[in-house]
């Protein structure tokens, strides 16, 4: 089960997530994100800021892994609580320093 809830304050776009990211969960905030990035994109000239709050995901499996990758690689700061998130970011900074 997944719970995504998408708050935008001004040109700020979050997308807090709780629960499992895996299977057809992956899927779910895949869509969320482009919808949500098609209506905040429509009648503005600027990309929104994106963020993607995981505090209270429990689990991500390696399909949740390459969304969260390419929401970052797209400009989305990933963010939350405790060691796991902080173990995704670190993860996340690694790929991108890779790449350089």
């Amino acid at each position: 089960m997944i719970r995504i809830e998408m708050n935008q304050i001004d040109d700020q776009l979050t997308l807090r997530v709780a629960g499992r990211l895996r299977g057809t969960n992956v899927e779910a905030l895949e869509e969320c994100w482009n919808m949500a990035r098609l209506r905040s994109l429509s009648g503005k000239r600027d990309k929104p800021r994106m963020s993607v709050d995981l505090r209270d995901v429990t689990s991500i499996d390696k399909g949740g892994w390459c969304l969260l990758r390419l929401m970052h690689r797209e400009g989305a700061k990933v963010s939350g609580k405790g060691l796991a998130t902080q173990t995704i970011q670190d993860e996340l900074t690694d790929e991108e320093e890779k790449a350089l």
